[in-house]
């Protein structure tokens, strides 16, 4: 019995770690935004050749509460963002922004909203 306990136990540490470590390098928190601009564009050349678009987007993301936050984008793209987009974002505190996807006006949350149309 004492074995199946430890056992048990050492299984929900060891899942428990996983959980936490996920959530600390591919969690976050969601933002929204709308693109204001076509955003700061610049090339690169990678290693193998290709000619990469690069855009920079610096925007003011508001959570769920209207609570502003300053995030930078950074998207490798042949076009830039659609103007007036509104997207939702992933912001991790430590990476910045993970990922984002385009969404309708009608989901972003009111007080974000609001805040946008300041």
């Amino acid at each position: 019995m004492k074995k199946i306990i430890a056992s048990l136990l050492t299984a929900a540490i060891f899942i428990g770690g996983c959980l936490f470590t996920y959530q600390y390098y591919y969690g976050g928190s969601d933002y929204y935004t709308q693109i204001t601009t076509a955003g700061d564009h610049d090339s690169a050349i990678s290693n193998d050749g290709v000619v990469e678009n690069i855009y920079r987007y610096e925007q003011t993301a508001y959570n769920a509460q209207g609570d502003s936050k300053a995030v930078t984008m950074e998207e490798y793209r042949s076009t830039p963002l659609k103007e007036g987009a509104y997207l939702k974002l992933v912001v991790n505190p430590s990476k910045g922004v993970l990922r984002w996807e385009e969404i309708d006006k009608e989901q972003v949350p009111q007080p974000a909203l609001t805040e946008m149309t300041k």
